[in-house]
């Protein structure tokens, strides 16, 4: 019976050890398949390791609302796009020895905007700079962007690196409702 006391206080430890591995081991396995470990906290978008933050997203929509016409408001899934689209794009300008837009440039621009955070700002040189690129440069874009590794938050939409978009998605929870007939 001592024997068996013993056997058993000598495996327990063990036992609970395997326990705390397997469930390390599982925690962690469940982290990376889900794409939302402790260090994507907040992200709207990861480009090439660079988080781009459900923050700034928010920061741009917000300000560039207060100053838009009726009916023509800046959406969170556009702003993301062109935050995902703004190394390539000033990149390509560079490439292409195009200008870029200044800051002061830029803030002339929304200039009814109080104090635009410095990432609204680069929001509105991409976008001016996206209109002055040839369809060569827009195409060069394109192919670096199929080459990068985007992870876009669902909450945004899901990224088509060929057509360079974000569709909306559904959740799979919210299934269309059958309308009922007349009868």
């Amino acid at each position: 019976m001592l024997d068996q006391t013993r056997a058993l206080r000598l495996a327990a430890p063990s036992i609970s050890r395997r326990s705390r591995i397997s469930l390390a081991l599982l925690l962690g396995a469940t982290l990376a398949l889900s794409a939302c470990g402790p260090q994507d906290a907040g992200a709207a978008a990861i480009v090439n390791g660079t988080v781009i933050s459900d923050q700034d997203v928010q920061t741009i929509t917000g300000q560039l609302n207060t100053i838009s016409p009726e009916g023509q408001k800046l959406s969170s899934s556009n702003a993301l796009l062109s935050l995902i689209l703004e190394p390539y794009v000033l990149a390509e300008a560079d490439r292409v020895d195009k200008v870029v837009v200044s800051a002061a440039d830029a803030r002339k621009v929304i200039a009814k905007v109080a104090d635009p955070s410095p990432k609204t700002i680069k929001f509105v040189q991409t976008q001016l700079v996206i209109q002055g690129l040839n369809e060569a440069s827009k195409a060069s874009i394109v192919k670096e962007i199929g080459k990068a590794k985007i992870t876009v938050n669902p909450r945004y939409g899901t990224f088509d690196a060929t057509r360079v978009t974000l569709t909306p998605t559904s959740p799979n929870w919210i299934k269309p409702s059958a309308t009922p007939s007349a009868q």
